[in-house]
């Protein structure tokens, strides 16, 4: 009997290396269908769209009109797979309701589909999930934020929804056998790359070594004082730019904090140390959680479990967000550069001027 093709649906968690698998695989699509595995759509933008779409949240007045079509090229290109592996990956996916999913996996009538969950301790998750909601307009101080989600308080549930790894598999896993679940998680801190890209291709069945991980995009983080002055300029922006996804991410998310303020060095952000031992309760009770349900677990549960507080290495998140006048130092710093940027921009736009003037087409004809 012939084996049934497998599709993949990696659907994060957010802030687990999933920018740089995507773009180490995208890079190499072409290595990858050698290896009898391909991806549908055109790019991790498509795969990006398919998760709005699925989840409701596309936006006419920002979306391109295929957006919206997108989930009947999905199906209609999975009906033209003939490899006997495919992937879909994008982290935007992981909130999604059982309908949602229920939505998805009939579009990928003919694959046994396989879930794939990548997860990465809360002591890091944490940190992470309060930057990626300032570089998304939250106003949100970190230590509110912090003892909001240890507590699992309503503020907290868009955190809890991207990140209770139990409660993805469980909606995810809802209408495949738990053994096509894959929870891979994220090695500790200071172990190298190649470690996740080894687990996670082994899930997908890939030759990790055919891929390029050196030159894979990361999703940099910002310093601690970074993203606290981001904070601030979101506070003093009131009503302006009020769209998350608008005028605020090209300006205030790509431009300011992924091109300005990333280039800046700072301390990493690092969960409070008189957090950690509750932290470390409410991760056993989550992993405790997964345990016996039949997942497929590559890696090791326990990774999921912040190092106690007296653990080497576990004191290095002890500072805050930052003193004064670090942060004013980092505004200071992004002013510069930003001026810099901008001469540079206005360089550009007038030898842009310069040649469409002197071109012939630029004095008209009779």
């Amino acid at each position: 009997m012939t084996p049934q093709r497998r599709m993949y649906v990696h659907v994060g968690c957010p802030k687990t290396g999933t920018t740089s698998l995507q773009s180490a695989l995208w890079s190499d699509r072409d290595q990858l269908a050698t290896q009898g595995l391909e991806m549908p759509l055109n790019g991790p933008g498509e795969h990006f769209y398919v998760a709005l779409a699925l989840r409701g949240m596309l936006d006419h007045s920002m979306d391109p009109p295929a957006a919206f079509e997108i989930l009947d090229r999905l199906g209609d290109e999975v009906r033209q797979i003939r490899s006997p592996r495919a992937l879909l990956s994008h982290e935007v996916m992981a909130p999604a309701h059982e309908d949602e999913v229920a939505q998805l996996l009939g579009l990928l009538s003919g694959f046994e589909v396989h879930i794939v969950i990548t997860a990465r301790d809360l002591a890091r998750q944490i940190p992470s999930g309060w930057q990626q909601r300032i570089k998304q307009r939250v106003q949100q101080p970190y230590p509110e934020f912090a003892e909001a989600v240890l507590e699992r308080s309503e503020s907290a549930h868009d955190f809890w929804i991207n990140q209770d790894v139990s409660d993805i598999a469980a909606r995810w896993g809802h209408l495949v056998t738990p053994d096509r679940v894959h929870i891979v998680t994220v090695p500790a801190t200071g172990a190298p790359t190649k470690v996740l890209f080894e687990r996670f291709c082994g899930v997908i069945g890939i030759d990790p070594s055919s891929l390029d991980i050196d030159a894979a995009r990361d999703n940099r983080s910002l310093g601690a004082p970074q993203t606290e002055l981001l904070r601030r300029v979101n506070v003093a922006l009131g009503d302006r730019l009020p769209h998350p996804r608008a005028g605020y991410g090209r300006v205030a998310k790509r431009h300011l904090a992924n091109r300005v303020l990333a280039a800046q060095d700072g301390p990493a952000l690092g969960l409070p140390v008189h957090l950690r031992d509750r932290c470390r309760a409410v991760s056993t009770g989550m992993v405790n959680r997964l345990r016996g349900q039949g997942y497929d677990v590559v890696g090791d549960l326990a990774e999921l479990i912040p190092a106690p507080v007296d653990a080497p290495g576990s004191a290095g998140d002890a500072h805050s967000v930052g003193t004064d006048a670090e942060i004013a130092e980092a505004a200071v710093q992004a002013l510069a550069d930003m001026l810099e940027q901008r001469d540079r921009d206005l360089d550009r736009v007038q030898r842009l001027r310069s040649r469409l003037h002197s071109s012939p087409q630029g004095h008209g004809s009779m």
